[in-house]
């Protein structure tokens, strides 16, 4: 970024934004970025523009008729006068103003034309002939508000990315640094976004108990406690996400809901009861001919099928999702797709298969500027090869990679993962015996200790170094398994 000078959280905010702009460039969405600084949002403008255009992606702005206020009629506009965004050429529309346009409407009392015709204005399908992304700048209050008081606007958004201010000291403005994010602050930041949420819930149902927002806030909460691992918290909050929506008969939210509570029972450690939810929810999208989601929840489907060791139903989900995602031009998914398929066809021991795989969905992010993505296929490229005789001893650089990519995005704990994988390697190498280690994104995130997780009993029964994966988790286990082969 050109920015160096950004703090952890703003840094990571603005890699989500423009990874979100690059990828969906050729598609409707709705972005949302909320700052309240307004050098720092011109700054951060700035900034994406630059990139984007680098990226072979044209940028636009526009400033809405305050008078006759308009998106569509605004964007119309703008297309006529562009032969680019006629052309169907990647772009991107920053609204500068909108802020100010938004702030009037929310709060003064319009007429009930006046409603009828704003709601009209800002909804999906009066924006659907628009084939890029839409990003509104807004101030934090009149976010909260926004989402309050027009819910229906609210519920289509692509992304939320918050942006905030902190003073520049004197004696630092001229020094360059890499920030390094910090895991305390982002948990504090977490818990703060918990607290807010819990916040517009309950003003909302004291004040509007039926609106369809409180789905989707429900939903928004329990994917905040998943982040910090309460998945018990997080069902219960998705259960309630999806009753509210069922009495809506709300088909998205529905769907929305049972997808997140087969993630919650899958991270959980219940892949086999994440499937009905998982099917739930892909039997919704197809009904909503939603292909991006269609496409997540098979994705998603396929996981849990190859966490119960099902692999070749997996292959075909994530096939079957692969296909679409490449039919909407969706980058990103296609990345993770290739990399699913190939962690399946790794865990089949078809190892070349495997590599191919993640070379080309390696080459994807590499092309998109997904670092975090690139040093996970890295990582998962390198276990693959560590098994694979022929090519063993490219393993190590490939670990190497992925490490110094997590060390420039400031992520420890990756890097920690990738020293253990490493001293691992060096170790099977040394001893002559082969790698026994999942893919990365089969590794279970950290979990409660043992005596209060309700799932305990899950390693009983199973062989001595599938305890070991199970409670120590991926790579600290290679060195566990390594001893135990080497003592028998």
């Amino acid at each position: 970024m050109s920015a160096p000078d950004l703090d952890a959280l703003n840094q990571r905010e603005y890699r989500k934004l423009l990874l979100a702009l690059k990828t969906r460039a050729q598609r409707l969405e709705l972005l949302l970025a909320i700052c309240d600084d307004r050098n720092l949002q011109a700054r951060l403008i700035a900034d994406y523009e630059t990139e984007l255009k680098a990226a072979g992606i044209t940028p636009f702005q526009v400033r809405l008729d305050l008078k006759q206020p308009s998106l569509r009629a605004t964007l119309e506009r703008l297309v006529e006068q562009e032969p680019a965004l006629q052309q169907g050429e990647p772009a991107v529309v920053t609204v500068l103003n909108a802020n100010e346009l938004l702030g009037t409407r929310l709060t003064e009392e319009p007429s009930e034309q006046e409603r009828f015709f704003f709601s009209l204005q800002w909804t999906r399908e009066a924006l659907r002939q628009f084939a890029f992304p839409i990003v509104l700048w807004l101030g934090d209050a009149l976010a909260t508000r926004l989402a309050q008081r027009a819910p229906d606007f609210w519920s289509w958004r692509g992304g939320v990315f918050e942006f905030v201010a902190h003073p520049t000291m004197p004696d630092q403005a001229d020094k360059v640094f890499q920030p390094r994010l910090d895991w305390e602050t982002v948990y504090q930041t977490s818990q703060a976004n918990i607290a807010d949420l819990e916040r517009q819930i309950a003003q909302l149902q004291a004040t509007t108990p039926e609106s369809p927002l409180l789905a989707t806030l429900y939903n928004d909460l329990g994917q905040a406690y998943a982040e910090q691992y309460a998945y018990q918290k997080a069902l219960e909050l998705y259960q309630k996400a999806l009753e509210l929506a069922r009495a809506k008969n709300n088909q998205e939210g529905q769907a929305r809901a049972q997808l997140n509570l087969g993630d919650a029972l899958h991270a959980y450690g219940r892949p086999s009861q994440a499937l009905d939810y998982y099917q739930q929810a892909l039997a919704l999208y197809r009904q909503l001919a939603d292909r991006s989601s269609e496409a997540a929840a098979l994705n998603q489907l396929g996981k849990a099928y190859d966490a119960l060791g099902q692999y070749q139903q997996a292959i075909e989900l994530y096939e079957q999702s692969l296909a679409i995602v490449r039919e909407i031009g969706n980058r990103k998914g296609e990345s993770n797709s290739l990399g699913n398929l190939g962690n399946a066809y790794g865990a089949l021991g078809q190892y070349q298969r495997a590599i191919e795989l993640y070379q080309q969905s390696l080459a994807i992010q590499r092309a998109i500027g997904d670092h975090n993505g690139e040093a996970s296929s890295l990582f998962n490229l390198a276990l693959i090869l560590a098994r694979y005789a022929p090519r063993r001893f490219e393993a190590l650089e490939r670990f190497q990679q992925a490490r110094a990519i997590y060390a420039e995005l400031g992520l420890d704990h990756k890097v920690e993962k990738c020293d253990e994988a490493i001293h691992a390697f060096n170790q099977i190498v040394a001893t002559k015996i082969g790698p026994l280690c999942p893919s990365e994104e089969s590794v279970p995130p950290p979990l409660p200790p043992v005596s209060s997780r309700s799932s305990g009993s899950r390693s009983k029964g199973m062989p001595q170094w599938q305890q070991m994966l199970w409670l120590f988790g991926g790579s600290i286990a290679i060195i566990v398994i390594a001893k135990l082969l080497l003592d028998s």
